[in-house]
């Protein structure tokens, strides 16, 4: 109301408070400017609409003013006419006394009731004056009154003023954040192509080693075909040569001789010794999943093969027949499993003596089955991301470790379900397994690195891990050698298996497994290694099943029973079994 007064419109402070947010950037990409010529044509709104209730007021108390003088004149001109009312009475006492003074007398009387008349008018017009206060002071209220409701508005406005800064000054902090978000994204990008770049060439290296390796080979053979020519010449030479009796036993010699060569050399060329199996031939097919299979295991004594695949259910078969066995399906997951391990021996903690087996897949949780009854021991969550890995651990039944794509690395206690150890890694982690001892861990990332870590180190130094960057793409699996647990051979997508030895403390790549025909067969691809450690197989994209002597990094055989990409192996002590993405499993003979 002072503001009116004075002729300053209210909303002067606000507009000046809101000056002060000039430059200011807003979240819906208006500039403080724009937003505060807004909020001044906001204040002019509402101040315009209570200025006439100002002046109203203004007018009124004027009027009140002049009422209030004019009344107090009138009193005055009443005390004035009181006291002439008294004379006039004194007088009439003095003319009712004398009587006698007649024409005198009547005048004064008529004086005295002019004056009365002007008093009672008097009297008259005050009772109006003081009823036009009356009403003017109930028009001051009512001005008072929304006078309070504009301040109260304006205060209204200046809060959400005040609230829109603070979202300014949140919007800029955010802003900045993402900025930085930015340039650390696009510094990783360029490292990222920068990598990619180097692995392009070393695979265009590797590709013209490859072309070149191939012609040697070819030109090999070549020569092999021409020396087995002049062999038959030779042969057909003697045969003109010599009589009929002759050639028959000199025959009967070359074909001893050629039987106890060939032997020989697919002795030399397979590994294979008297009594020692090598597989040759598919022995039995089973439909183990449907969508797909990701992982097969063994049991310790190889009489059960478990498959685990996109069905969400892990299989169990008999190894000997390829008929389901025990439970037959391990059900519980709710998304597609992608790994299984079979304890190292039977379970003791119930007194039951049963086979554990342990499950991991995209629903983000490992779980503990009991393979006898089928029954979900425990169910253990804490990854934030599928899980791709999960080993029990060789020595203890009551502990295992677990990876995951959200890059740790968990290690569990089997008896109460929980997390006991928890490794934040570089990148993400595709495989994971036991090394050469119970708190020694290796794991295979999307980076091509191997990690090896210690889980008896404190927290924050298990941080600093043995790496071994052994390939020019993501791992895809891990495994320890059964014969030297210092030795893990790797798979990866650059199509290419490796054998790791940590013996000398930094991790040395001491043997390189390739083919030609060779290419990786799925994300998760794992190859195997058999019980006595001679070999290496693995499965490719083409469903070739390939193994490779371990000792000199040969290919021995390439074994043909899958129309799809294989995805895993496993051999154990009773053969060899693979699987592929269209979810059949076979058993190997020899």
């Amino acid at each position: 109301l002072g503001d009116a007064r004075r002729g300053n419109p209210p909303g002067g402070r606000l507009g000046s408070s809101r000056g002060r947010s000039a430059g200011r950037k807003m979240s819906d990409g208006e500039t403080p400017a724009a937003l505060l010529a807004k909020l001044q044509a906001r204040n002019r709104s509402e101040v315009d609409a209570f200025r006439a209730v100002f002046e109203a007021h203004a007018v009124a108390q004027r009027q009140a003013r002049t009422l209030q003088e004019r009344v107090t004149a009138l009193q005055r001109q009443c005390a004035e006419l009181g006291e002439g009312k008294e004379n006039a009475e004194a007088s009439l006492k003095t003319a009712s006394e004398a009587a006698a003074r007649g024409a005198a007398a009547q005048d004064q009387s008529a004086r005295i009731t002019e004056l009365q008349a002007e008093l009672a008018a008097s009297y008259k017009q005050h009772a109006e004056s003081s009823q036009q206060v009356i009403v003017a002071k109930d028009r001051l209220a009512k001005a008072e009154e929304e006078l309070k409701l504009a301040r109260e508005t304006l205060a209204a406005v200046e809060r959400e003023r005040d609230e829109a800064i603070a979202r300014g000054d949140d919007l800029d902090a955010a802003l900045e954040t993402s900025r930085a978000a930015a340039q650390h994204a696009a510094a990783e990008a360029e490292s990222r192509l920068a990598g990619r770049d180097d692995a392009l060439a070393k695979a265009e290296k590797l590709e013209a080693e490859n072309a070149m390796l191939v012609e040697r080979l070819m030109a090999i053979k070549v020569q092999e075909a021409e020396k087995m020519n002049e062999i038959n010449d030779l042969y057909e030479d003697l045969k003109r040569q010599k009589k009929e009796n002759e050639l028959r036993a000199m025959a009967s010699d070359l074909s001893a001789a050629s039987a106890a060569s060939m032997a020989s050399l697919a002795g030399a060329e397979t590994g294979a010794f008297v009594g020692q199996y090598f597989p040759a031939r598919k022995r039995v097919a089973i439909r183990a999943n449907a969508g797909g299979t990701h992982r097969v295991a063994l049991t310790p004594g190889g009489d059960v093969l478990a498959t685990a695949g996109d069905d969400k259910v892990i299989a169990l078969w008999d190894a000997d027949t390829g008929l389901a066995t025990g439970p037959a399906r391990l059900t519980g997951a709710t998304g597609a499993l992608l790994d299984a391990d079979f304890s190292s021996g039977p379970d003791s903690r119930e007194g039951g003596g049963s086979m554990m087996l342990l499950g991991a897949g995209t629903d983000r949780a490992v779980r503990l089955w009991d393979a006898t009854s089928g029954r979900v021991r425990h169910t253990m969550t804490g990854h934030a991301d599928k899980v791709c890995a999960a080993r029990f651990n060789p020595w203890e039944s009551t502990r295992a470790v677990s990876c995951a794509h959200d890059r740790t690395v968990k290690a569990w206690d089997l008896n109460k379900g929980f997390c006991v150890a928890s490794i934040m890694c570089a990148s993400n982690c595709n495989a994971v397994t036991y090394g050469d001892g119970a708190s020694v861990v290796v794991s295979g990332h999307f980076d091509g690195a191997c990690r090896v870590w210690d889980l008896r180190q404190k927290p924050g130094q298990a941080a600093d891990p043995i790496e071994v960057k052994a390939h020019a793409q993501h791992v895809t699996s891990v495994a320890t050698m059964p014969s030297n647990r210092s030795q893990f051979v790797t798979s990866s997508r650059d199509n290419t298996l490796k054998l790791v030895d940590l013996r000398g403390g930094a991790g040395e790549v001491v043997q390189t497994f390739r083919a030609s025909a060779y290419r990786s067969g799925s994300q998760w691809a794992n190859p195997c290694v058999s019980p006595d450690g001679r070999h290496v197989v693995a499965g490719g994209a083409d469903g070739g099943v390939f193994v490779w002597s371990a000792r000199d990094g040969g290919l021995r055989a390439t074994l043909r029973a899958h129309d799809a990409a294989v995805a895993t192996c496993a051999w154990g002590q009773r053969g060899l079994a693979t699987a592929d993405k269209n979810g059949v499993a076979v058993l190997w003979g020899a």
